[in-house]
């Protein structure tokens, strides 16, 4: 029950870019969505098909509903989701995204996230006054950012600048895996939104947070990093073909290794520590003996 076959995964997102309210703004708002668009697929390895961006008067309710119906044909279990928000937030006893037209609260985006048959949902909220988004987007395979602490951070936020520079620069692959998780975008924002009211010696409108599982949210510094968050990679991790059949099956077997370690990182906190620590070890083992059949074929 806790090791589940799963089958090749895709991601797919939508990024959202909000009624700007100024010109300025909207230029602004226009460049970080289509620069989110193109680094998924440039360097993330995001298929262009799987990616819907709707921007200004193309935000309307009606509009999003559409979007979410295709990504729910288009979604499968094994999948991963990714939503950005990209523009102006607001919150009086909720939090609102600026769209044209009548605005959607953070349960309206909620609502429609569990219609989502995925693996996991990310959402990474860059507007001012996210952080009032957080429990209404938090829950079970999920993780959510946030640009702000509360509802009440209100003036202009700069953390999606320095998210998006976490999706395009090498740096901030910290374990150097050859792909970006999302803690590590997460933590490369968080010390880039410090440099700079630092630098500028100003005191911080605004205190990124991360809320996984549904745990309450926290700031990137903790000594524990949750587990989804660093397992879960704005890489799609495509499954390796090769035409040598017993080396395919092999890579195969290594896969489905390593995604049942994930799934038992995932859920160590419902698991008794010894259990933990002998599957764990059991799998660690098989991991490193599939490596040097692996290695051994690869010889030949």
């Amino acid at each position: 029950m806790l090791f589940p076959m799963i089958a090749s995964a895709e991601s797919s997102a939508l990024i959202l870019s909000g009624v700007p309210g100024a010109p300025e703004l909207g230029e602004k708002y226009a460049k970080w969505a289509e620069d989110t668009r193109k680094v998924l697929v440039d360097r993330h390895g995001f298929s262009a098909n799987r990616i819907i961006a709707l921007s200004d008067k193309n935000t309307a309710r009606a509009e999003i509903e559409k979007a979410f119906g295709q990504l729910k044909q288009q979604l499968k279990p094994a999948d991963s989701f990714f939503l950005f928000l990209i523009g102006h937030g607001s919150y009086d006893t909720e939090y609102k995204f600026n769209i044209f037209g009548p605005d959607l609260t953070a349960g309206d985006y909620s609502k429609l996230l569990s219609g989502l048959n995925v693996a996991r949902v990310v959402v990474v909220n860059g507007t001012n006054s996210s952080g009032g988004s957080i429990e209404a987007f938090a829950g079970k395979n999920r993780v959510i950012i946030t640009a702000t602490k509360s509802g009440g951070e209100g003036k202009e936020a700069l953390f999606y600048e320095y998210f998006l520079a976490a999706l395009q620069k090498p740096d901030s692959d910290e374990d150097k895996d050859r792909k970006v998780s999302v803690w590590e975008a997460f933590k490369y924002a968080v010390a880039g939104v410090e440099r700079f009211y630092k630098d500028e010696g100003r005191l911080a409108t605004e205190h990124p947070q991360i809320s996984v599982n549904g745990a309450p949210p926290t700031g990137a510094a903790v000594q524990e990093i949750p587990v989804l968050a660093r397992v879960a990679s704005f890489q799609v991790d495509r499954p390796v073909i090769v035409t040598d059949a017993r080396l395919q099956a092999l890579l195969d077997q290594r896969k489905d290794i390593e995604q049942k370690i994930e799934t038992l990182r995932i859920n160590k906190s419902s698991i008794p520590e010894s259990q933990y620590e002998k599957a764990l070890e059991d799998l660690s083992v098989e991991l490193a003996l599939k490596n040097q059949q692996i290695r051994e074929l690869e010889k030949k």
